[in-house]
């Protein structure tokens, strides 16, 4: 097997982030470091019914609303600080994403194997919200090796091939009908899906 086909081992970098927090807030606030993977070093109690906390949390977690969400979960009475802790051991597995069945380098995904299934169905959502529609269907999948682990479609463009049809011939626009639905396939199989540059920009 290539090496991206399997879950590695990797680091990713953490800080230690500093808490102090008034006791009926505890619960709560604990409960979300938890939720961002964070490692409880050191609690101890305050004056005035408050307390001090220290956690290893991931980068990643807390670069995104931590700040406010400690804020709403004390009803603004917490406050942290952060500091650079290093790194910690954890384990990556890549995701690539295919375009008719083709991949599609440039949007592949080094993510913690924990999030890979999210993380797929998220992103096959953004890819076909960025793709422009076609004349056949484009079908975008994320994988793991040979395991899909998501799957959305843009649905093809609609050409009206029965307008100019007269007199109610249903026999003829069965067959014309037909004839698209078939070249249809064709081309979906045989074309080839340019990805707008502004797809990998954004993603």
């Amino acid at each position: 097997k290539q090496w991206y086909q399997r879950r590695v081992r990797g680091e990713e970098p953490i800080v230690e982030v500093t808490l102090i927090v008034p006791r009926e807030h505890l619960p709560g606030i604990i409960s979300y470091c938890m939720e961002c993977r964070g490692e409880q070093k050191e609690i101890a109690s305050m004056t005035e019914g408050r307390f001090i906390m220290k956690y290893h949390i991931p980068l990643v977690e807390t670069t995104s609303n931590f700040n406010s969400n400690i804020k709403r979960l004390s009803s603004g009475y917490a406050s942290c600080d952060f500091e650079d802790a290093g790194y910690w051991e954890t384990d990556l597995t890549r995701v690539d994403v295919l375009v008719n069945g083709q991949q599609v380098d440039g949007l592949s995904r080094i993510v913690r194997t924990s999030c890979v299934r999210d993380v797929s169905r998220d992103l096959v959502k953004q890819i076909t919200a960025l793709l422009p529609r076609q004349l056949y269907k484009i079908i975008v999948q994320c994988a793991v090796g040979a395991k899909i682990q998501a799957r959305a479609e843009v649905k093809p463009l609609r050409k009206d091939v029965t307008k100019d049809l007269y007199g109610g011939d249903i026999t003829r626009a069965m067959k014309l009908l037909k004839r698209q639905s078939e070249g249809k396939k064709k081309l979906q199989a045989s074309a080839s899906v340019k990805i707008p540059k502004d797809v990998f920009r954004i993603l």
